[in-house]
């Protein structure tokens, strides 16, 4: 997930130095960011990544506080998710209270690593709608001016199980229909599910081919993802490989992309970020041990097989 500096509200004492006007909610530049995603598309049923990443000047204070996420509707705000963070060494919130959603917000960020985002499980058609993420901490509270809008493409359909064979190879499907607004593919993320955490993340090169970061050479991207396909295969499975996976396709929108929807009206000025959207994809993949009488290196390439998604109960 490519950072992107918003402009953010300021609404409490800064830190030393942090070098923010005089009055409330004003706006600080100056060491302080909170990147996201302008809209984020999964589908109904599967699961949503709502990302939220912070950086503050250095400080000498110890620092704790709270982790919050707004819904926003009909210029009104609710509270869905809270957390507390009890201070360094943990990296992980603490006091989890989850104000809607039936226990389906999870908090799969790292606040040692400035990483505050949320996991939505269980998608229904009515999650539509826009989030705000917000950082109440002993340096400061601050949140962002533009809310990340999650979209749910429904009915519906099927979660991939990809199966493969130990020592084998699989292709991992990452298919979705990009909009019109999205102008050029900048990443093509894969995400582990359980403990969530970063697998591999793929950008494109000057020769227009795609290279996963950090020479990692398990995975090489075989789709096209400006074409609405980002399917990875990955290499010499393993059986703990076995998990649930998350493709995140981030795409970057025209700068003039619907500037109206991004005017502050606190402050009477428009905030011209590079606009991002997410495409975001769910699948099961299960690795079974070679057997001593095949040579995994023969194997074929595995076929994903589609199993139905279990709809979230109203």
């Amino acid at each position: 997930m490519s950072p992107r500096g918003e402009r953010l509200h300021w609404d409490a004492a800064p830190a030393a130095g942090a070098g923010v006007g005089g009055g409330g909610d004003d706006v600080s530049y100056n060491g302080w960011t909170l990147s996201g995603a302008d809209e984020v598309s999964a589908v109904e049923g599967a699961s949503a990544v709502l990302p939220c990443t912070f950086t503050y000047p250095p400080t000498d204070r110890n620092v704790t506080g709270s982790v919050l996420w707004y819904r926003l509707r009909s210029w009104t705000r609710s509270l869905v998710f809270n957390c507390t963070y009890a201070g360094p060494g943990r990296p992980r919130c603490d006091e989890v209270t989850q104000k809607a959603g039936g226990g389906r917000f999870k908090f799969v960020g790292n606040l040692r690593e400035g990483d505050a985002s949320i996991l939505v499980e269980r998608l229904r058609r009515e999650d539509r709608d826009e989030y705000r993420c917000r950082l109440e901490l002993s340096v400061g509270n601050f949140q962002s001016a533009i809310p990340t809008r999650l979209t749910v493409e429904g009915p519906g359909g099927n979660v991939s199980v990809v199966t493969g064979t130990e020592g084998a190879s699989a292709k991992l499907p990452c298919v979705y229909q990009p909009s019109q607004y999205d102008r050029s593919a900048l990443t093509v993320t894969w995400m582990r599910k359980d403990p969530y955490r970063h697998i591999v993340t793929l950008r494109p090169q000057a020769d227009g081919s795609w290279a996963a970061e950090n020479g990692a050479t398990r995975f090489q991207l075989v789709g096209d993802p400006e074409r609405g396909n980002a399917s990875t295969r990955i290499r010499q499975l393993r059986v703990e490989d076995s998990d649930g996976y998350l493709c995140l396709v981030e795409f970057r929108k025209p700068e003039n992309y619907d500037a109206t929807m991004y005017v502050d009206e606190k402050f009477r000025s428009s905030v011209h970020p590079p606009y991002t959207h997410q495409y975001q994809r769910e699948l099961q993949l299960r690795v079974t041990p070679a057997s001593v009488e095949t040579d995994p290196s023969e194997e074929a390439e595995q076929t994903s097989v589609p199993t139905a998604v279990q709809p979230a109960s109203q």
